[in-house]
């Protein structure tokens, strides 16, 4: 929430600190009204919500690249691969699960997002920056209307249960074929020797 408030300063066309630091630097001359326009206010809460969401996605990258073997960097190095060989055969599948729960999470924690939109913009203007939180809010507690919030919240929850069964199910699916893997592995080793 002081997030909300934060980003709000900084979006203010009045005193904010982006306009301020915009007019000088002459890159505009006007003030830009960033939550009050259609086509600025979804942009702005979009700054606003990956600045928030950034430390804790690094964080998780972080942990998932320091359980990177660094001998399967070296042993490719070695083969002649690249830098970005590496990286997009090695390291990149090594992070796909972490990936995967990152993009899940944030897919619903956004599908939830509800006090940052509330704050900059209140779903306005012109119902732009209106998410599914704000419009289940907006419909049960200003249009008094509980019957159609409750479907639309009931619609919310099958549309992140759908997400979750997709996830699981591809999840399912590179883990059954990394195990495949293993095993003809194992069987071309053993017929070898």
């Amino acid at each position: 929430m002081v997030v909300s408030f934060v980003w709000e300063w900084i979006f203010n066309a009045n005193y904010g600190v982006l306009n301020g630091f915009l007019m000088e630097l002459h890159i505009i001359h006007d003030p830009i009204v960033w939550l009050g326009e259609p086509g600025t206010a979804m942009w702005s809460v979009i700054i606003a919500k990956t600045w928030a969401s950034f430390p804790w996605i690094m964080v998780m990258l972080l942990a998932g690249l320091q359980t990177v073997d660094a001998g399967l960097h070296e042993a490719a190095a070695l083969d002649g691969a690249g830098v970005l060989a590496r990286f997009w055969h090695i390291t990149l599948p090594h992070l796909r699960g972490i990936l995967g729960i990152v993009v899940l999470l944030e897919t619903i924690w956004n599908f939830q997002h509800f006090d940052m939109i509330f704050v900059l913009t209140d779903g306005g203007p012109a119902g732009s920056t209106t998410t599914f939180a704000v419009a289940v809010y907006n419909t049960a507690f200003k249009g008094f209307d509980l019957g159609k919030a409750g479907a639309l919240g009931a619609l919310w929850m099958v549309l992140l249960l759908v997400l979750v069964v997709v996830y699981i199910r591809i999840s399912e699916s590179g883990e059954r074929d990394e195990r495949d893997a293993a095993k003809a592995r194992r069987k071309n080793k053993a017929g070898a020797a």
